[in-house]
């Protein structure tokens, strides 16, 4: 007979969670706004692959970056052993926020209302949608063949994103590889628990081992596409649409194949439903509003300048 396991203690530190989760949203933020600086000081004449990323790791300015994210990263993880998801999880949400006055900041520009407005429409869907969450995590088993089609399905809609993405001029081009980006982040976040389940429940079936991999290999897939996104739409187009794709994907995978549901039942999933919608016409006003891919041919113009 197999007991249930009891409930989560209440975190006993709350007030630091919401800290740490602040310093993590900072974080993230400033890792987009020095990541997308460093992609707009590269030539223009850099949309080869090889060539772009060599003139990347060569700067100081992108591992800046790289070394915020993985700050970021530990310091949520630590949030999170100390708060609910569900009150962690919607702070990170105003990395959005607070990476537009940064990137203002080192584009020499003016952030306009239109863009704080549409940033405010954004992260309002996307509070809804993470409060709407479950509270409690599932207990992270699965299926193997789930997990297994999950990578799969994963890898398939990653594919035509790219494939879509280079047929398409730059703003459409930077938004499918942002798309892919979040598409990364969404599935590895998705797959973690399943992973982590499955190492310490015993010997390693082939959904984990698929999954396993899976959560190694596609956090650099999506940082490679995240870099060109920036490089091509700006930081409007590329973090708003990782930002948005990403716990979409996630509370997919936990509701088909973890077996999540949204709080409140039926009438829960129907808002989460609205609060996708205003998501989304939050994140193409964002798109529209923003300087996107002007910046990059005004950077290109300058010529080439170092990282």
């Amino acid at each position: 007979m197999l007991l249930r396991p009891p409930p989560p203690p209440v975190a006993a530190h709350p007030v630091l969670a919401v800290g740490l989760a602040l310093c993590s949203a900072f974080l993230y933020a400033l890792a987009a706004a020095l990541q997308r600086l460093a992609a707009g000081r590269v030539d223009g004449r850099s949309h080869d692959g090889r060539a772009f990323f060599t003139a990347l790791v060569r700067g100081p300015v992108w591992w800046g970056g790289v070394g915020a994210m993985a700050a970021g990263a530990a310091i949520h993880v630590v949030a999170l052993g100390l708060g609910s998801v569900t009150l962690v999880q919607p702070i990170g949400v105003l990395a959005l926020v607070l990476a537009l006055p940064l990137d203002a900041r080192f584009e020499r520009r003016v952030v306009t209302r239109a863009e704080w407005a549409a940033a405010a429409v954004l992260v309002a869907g996307l509070g809804g949608l993470l409060a709407l969450a479950p509270h409690r995590p599932g207990p992270g088993a699965a299926l193997p063949g789930g997990l297994v089609v999950t990578v799969i399905a994963a890898g398939g809609v990653l594919a035509l994103l790219v494939a879509a993405g280079a047929r398409l001029r730059t703003g459409g081009r930077a938004v499918c590889r942002a798309a892919g980006a979040g598409l990364c982040a969404g599935t590895t976040s998705g797959l973690v628990r399943p992973v982590l389940h499955g190492l310490h429940r015993g010997p390693l079936d082939t959904g984990v081992l698929t999954a396993g991999v899976a959560v190694l290999v596609l956090p650099v897939v999506g940082l490679l596409l995240l870099q060109t996104a920036y490089r091509d739409g700006g930081l409007d187009a590329g973090l708003a649409t990782q930002t948005t794709i990403d716990p979409v994907v996630a509370g997919t995978i936990g509701i088909a194949v973890l077996g999540e549901r949204f709080t409140g039942g039926p009438g829960g999933a129907a808002l989460a439903a609205g609060c996708a919608v205003v998501t989304v016409a939050g994140l193409v006003w964002l798109i529209r509003s923003g300087p996107g891919s002007a910046v990059t041919p005004r950077a290109a113009a300058a010529g080439p300048r170092s990282c």
